[in-house]
């Protein structure tokens, strides 16, 4: 969504109107469907949610008839959420002290779940190693997902395939 992106890119603090051009609707009708910046961030999370789950439901019977390209394109497609420029931004939402709020509770909870299915698949097929947790894959792929400065922006872009794919190949046995 267009707030996702926005968010993934500039943070919580991101201009509303700037999320509603890009959505190609009025501030007005942004407004009426996330009366509070907290409504427009608990969407993003869900999002977030909803999308990595789809994930882990399209690839999980792909990983059957094509273990080594289906776990390559889940990874490459999990790190396009940019879940590592995400969670700056929910946390400063959602986390108080070492304490997450409730909602980035149930989503943690799902998404952890969703992909420790996954990691189970993969480690069937030999692709992860057996002691790989759902919680250490995606700590990587947030790192590899994290902002950068803007001026290494374009840079990433080009190369996060590859460091996808060299994070992909260390979780081999």
């Amino acid at each position: 969504t267009a707030a996702t992106a926005q968010m993934a890119t500039h943070g919580v603090d991101i201009s509303l109107t700037a999320v509603a051009e890009q959505a190609g609707v009025g501030i007005a009708t942004l407004y009426r469907n996330f009366p509070a910046r907290d409504d427009l961030i608990r969407a993003v999370l869900a999002d977030l949610e909803g999308r990595m789950l789809a994930l882990v439901e399209r690839y999980r019977p792909r990983i059957a008839v094509d273990p080594d390209g289906a776990w390559q394109e889940f990874g490459r497609e999990v790190a396009a959420l940019r879940p590592g420029a995400l969670v700056a931004a929910f946390a400063a939402e959602f986390v108080t002290g070492d304490q997450l709020s409730e909602p980035l509770t149930q989503e943690r909870v799902h998404s952890l779940a969703a992909v420790q299915q996954i990691l189970e698949d993969a480690k069937q097929a030999g692709l992860v190693r057996a002691d790989l947790t759902a919680v250490q894959f995606q700590l990587g792929i947030a790192q590899i997902t994290r902002p950068l400065p803007d001026v290494a922006v374009p840079e990433l872009a080009r190369h996060q395939a590859w460091l996808v794919d060299v994070y992909l190949r260390g979780l081999r046995p």
